[in-house]
């Protein structure tokens, strides 16, 4: 994002600015005085804040001074190298210059280095502060400032949640950072156009309301009280329905709770407004100590920070200058650390037939008879290869049993275990007391020796600091990660507590994803995906859609042939023909259609034809298979009346003259609103020749809402867009924000153009820039330095998915997967030797990538599942043959 600047010059020589940059700048090129300015995000744009809180309207010469943001757990890169290696802050060390400001917002008075341990905010808690009341651990999501007001004439009064009014400075800043600051602080002069309503009803410590007292003076700011959402207990842990019954009430009063530490992103910034709290510390000459109504408000002048880096290849960095690093805010998910714990996610046997792979190395038996796969630590990290050094620890007593090289492709997060740098964990007390309730006595301090953060990861162990100021080394199990919401999330959830039974049909779905289908999930991504375009005359290429055909085509009562394959779900044997338009129902269903007759399909079935390439494209069976996502989902009381039914024949009747050659749909006689779709991969792209299956449903509604559409996972992430759990996340199916064309619209949007849109949006050469936000990162280092591998991963996982369709193929579908993959098999096989020997299959379509040596041990891996599979099928000139991960014998030029 650019930066606010004079010109487009400017500009353009100053985008690798991050928000909380401290810079220093000139109004005029060249010439006048030089200024001091936070960077401020602003919809698509970044603001220069001044020291006073104005907008700086025009900045050259710009200069970063600092970057006070970074803290310890965020990923960085180096600020001279976006596109090299990548390091994660272990350690932050600020200090601050403040200073005294008069009434025109200029420094009067300067005090440098300031340790933060020495001063306090304003407002002494900020939003998302971890805070102790007893044996809880809360998030600060809101807090009450009362605020004292004293007129000219001596009176003051006590206004309470002054935030909440109408009363405001008489010279506001443009801007300020309202998570850790207040409008409100002492010596500050505040203004109403409505005594009465705020004056009036105020609590008079000295004098009485009049009307014409409009303009007073700050003179003292307290915490009336905090709003917590409670996260822990030091008796249950972070168990979020224990937490949830037995948890304090969330309003709190302040002197009830115990500061622990603040939030990642509550960083010093410039502008800040503070007390002094250190008496070592002299303050302005203009203060009196004897003043106590009116302590002395400090700014913020300027921040200095020195970071702390452990890089990825395992060396570590002290007192790095913050300049010097900048935030990588697109991390792949592969991209591991030393002394991260990651499980074993190769592909075996156990997860393509769903068996626990008796004899395989990487399931493992738990001390409780149960399985699990293996779980490892992190040793070191080759970046450029994607591959890592791995210790996998025994199961029981977490002692490394052995080492290995491995590709990052077959590893995953450990998210049982996934503590990382900077996480604030909880211990349960009674492993500390032997089982001593903690009882709540604010006369004495708060035990804090549960709660602490991670400081270390080392030898498979984690090194916490206790908020005792204890250190300890610990297991991951023997400790609990807290939330790390956002407070925004959390304080919008504190109206949601008493809705714990409510549970949305997604939510019902990823659940029975998670129970029919194999594999580790990971965290879902948002994302947004793509929209056809309207095409002028109707007609169809790769991203021109049909929206202006969609409200065009009638279906009429002339015969329409197409061609459909055996269906094993039909006890018949099914005979050569095809489906008629035959009649016209006059019959009334309660609706108010008597304007448009029913037009009603009857179908008859022809056996596929032996060349899988005469697969029909559009089909329509009797009964939707038993494995349909949606088929136990109808809404019973719904009408799905006769424009419904004529609206889905249009939809059909596009789909059966419009469909590409690679998208094939299958529709239901007895559910209409219900369709199967499979996606051939295209050309070019890392899911070329591969089989991605989709369920939809029309709701009642259709088409004044999207259908309901579901992607058959087997529990893989290969794309942004496509969840583990079945979501597919398209701006088409109102399932991401969108505007104008990009959503759906019930008058021009379309059934094909959805599944069109799958094909060449979705699944397309660079699926790593479909992540949300992603698409600034195109043509840059940092894109660059992920795209490529996401793209790795897409190929091998779009090979599991085969193997998984081989063994456990969409029902109505057998033949179709067995026949794809009989004509195919080949050329992808050809296709993995040309990338095990680095080099490009272009003569099948295949895409190039990096030929890591990470993604072809992954490779080597799945190649010889994948030729056993396709030898069950029956696919010709399959061998392991050329099954090789040696010298490169291909021309890289």
């Amino acid at each position: 994002m650019d930066v606010a600047v004079a010109d487009e010059k400017a500009a353009a020589a100053y985008v690798q600015l991050y928000w909380l940059d401290l810079l220093s700048f000139r109004a005029v090129r060249g010439s006048g005085p030089v200024y001091r300015g936070l960077v401020l995000p602003d919809a698509d744009a970044l603001l220069l804040v001044r020291l006073n809180g104005s907008l700086a309207r025009e900045s050259v010469d710009l200069k970063i001074l600092d970057r006070s943001a970074l803290h310890v757990g965020q990923i960085v890169v180096p600020a001279s190298d976006v596109g090299g290696q990548i390091g994660v802050v272990t350690g932050v060390t600020t200090v601050l210059d403040l200073a005294h400001l008069n009434d025109r917002g200029k420094a009067k008075k300067i005090i440098r280095g300031v340790s933060p341990s020495g001063v306090r905010r304003v407002r002494a808690l900020s939003l998302g502060d971890y805070v102790v009341s007893g044996a809880w651990l809360g998030r600060v999501v809101e807090v009450s400032l009362d605020a004292d007001i004293m007129f000219d004439d001596g009176a003051v009064c006590r206004v309470s949640d002054v935030e909440s009014t109408d009363l405001r400075p008489e010279n506001p800043e443009a801007f300020y950072r309202p998570q850790m600051n207040t409008i409100f602080y002492p010596r500050r002069r505040v203004v109403t156009g409505d005594s009465a309503a705020i004056f009036e009803e105020a609590r008079w410590l000295k004098g009485h309301w009049k009307p014409d007292r409009e303009v007073g003076t700050v003179v003292n700011v307290e915490m009336a009280g905090v709003y917590v959402y409670w996260i822990a207990s030091a008796q249950h842990g972070t168990n979020e329905q224990l937490v949830l019954e037995l948890a304090p009430p969330a309003y709190q009063s302040p002197d009830s709770l115990t500061f622990f530490c603040s939030a990642p992103d509550c960083s010093w910034g410039l502008g800040d407004r503070v007390f002094l709290t250190d008496a070592s510390v002299s303050l302005p000459d203009n203060h009196h100590p004897d003043d106590q109504q009116q302590p002395t408000t400090m700014t913020v002048y300027r921040t200095r920070t020195t970071i702390d880096v452990l890089w990825q290849d395992g060396t570590r960095q002290h007192g790095a200058r913050s300049t010097s690093l900048a935030p990588s805010s697109y991390m792949n998910e592969h991209g591991f650390f030393p002394g991260q714990y990651v499980v074993d996610n190769a592909c075996t046997d156990d997860i393509i037939d769903g068996t626990t792979g008796a004899g395989d190395d990487n399931i493992v038996a738990t001390h409780s008879g149960s399985t699990a796969r293996r779980v490892g630590v992190v040793r070191s990290p080759n970046s450029k290869d994607h591959t890592v050094d791995v210790s996998w620890l025994h199961p029981d007593n977490w002692e490394v049993q052995c080492d290995d090289t491995v590709s990052v492709y077959d590893l995953g997060t450990d998210h049982e275990h996934s503590v990382f740098y900077g996480d604030v964990v909880v211990r349960l007390l009674s492993d500390i007391t032997g089982g001593t309730p903690l009882a709540h006595d604010k006369s004495a301090p708060d035990d804090l020796s549960w709660v602490g953060h991670v400081v270390d990861l080392h030898d498979g162990h984690v090194q916490v600091k206790w908020g005792d100021c204890s250190t300890s080394t610990v297991l991951p199990h023997e400790i609990s990660i807290a939330n790390k919401e956002d407070y925004t999330q959390l304080l919008a959830k504190m109206g949601d507590w008493a809705e714990e039974g409510a549970v949305d049909a997604t939510e019902e779905l990823c659940a029975a994803n998670t129970e029919n289908q194999q594999d580790n999930p990971a965290d879902a991504r948002t994302v947004e995906g793509g929209m056809i375009e309207e095409g002028s005359d109707g007609s169809m290429n790769e991203l021109d859609g049909p929206a202006t055909t969609t409200q065009n085509v009638e279906v009429t009562e002339h015969a329409v042939t197409i061609a459909s394959h055996e269906d094993p779900n039909v006890g018949s044997t099914l005979t050569e023909g095809g489906f008629a338009l035959v009649t016209r129902s006059n019959a009334s269903d309660g609706e108010d259609d008597s304007a448009e007759d029913l037009v009603v399909i009857k179908a008859t079935y022809a056996t596929g034809d032996d060349d899988p390439s005469k697969f029909p494209r559009f089909d329509i069976v009797p009964s939707p298979p038993a494995d349909h996502i949606y088929l136990d989902t109808k809404e019973q009381d719904s009408k799905y009346g006769k424009k419904w039914v004529t609206m889905v024949q249009k939809e059909w009747k596009i789909l059966e003259n419009s469909l590409p050659d690679t998208i094939y749909v299958q529709a239901f006689e007895d559910r209409m609103d219900l369709l199967r779709t499979v996606i051939v991969g295209a050309r070019g792209t890392p899911y070329h020749n591969g089989l991605f299956f989709f369920d939809m449903q029309l709701p009642p509604s259709y088409p004044a809402e999207p259908p309901h559409v579901y992607y058959h996972s087997f529990g893989l992430r290969l794309n942004p867009n496509l969840y583990e759990c079945g979501r597919v996340c398209l701006s088409l199916l109102n399932t991401f924000g969108g505007e104008g064309t990009e959503v759906w619209s019930p008058g021009t949007s379309s059934l094909l153009q959805i599944v069109v849109s799958l094909q060449a949006l979705v699944l397309n050469d660079q699926p790593y820039y479909n992540e949300a936000g992603y698409e600034q990162l195109v043509d840059t280092l940092e894109g660059h330095r992920n795209a490529l591998p996401y793209s790795e991963k897409a190929f091998l996982l779009t090979l599991r998915i085969a193997l998984h369709l081989l063994h456990r193929p969409p029902k109505g579908f057998e033949k179709f997967v067995k026949d794809h993959f009989c004509r195919c098999g080949m050329y992808v096989l050809e296709t993995c030797q040309a990338y095990l020997h680095g080099c490009v299959a272009t003569n099948h379509g295949s895409m190039k990538l990096l030929c890591s040596t990470g993604f072809r041990i992954a490779l080597a891996n799945l190649v010889p599942r994948l030729v056993t599979m396709f030898k069950e099928i029956g696919a010709e000139d399959c061998n392991l043959s050329f099954l090789t991960t040696g010298a490169d014998d291909c021309d890289q030029s």
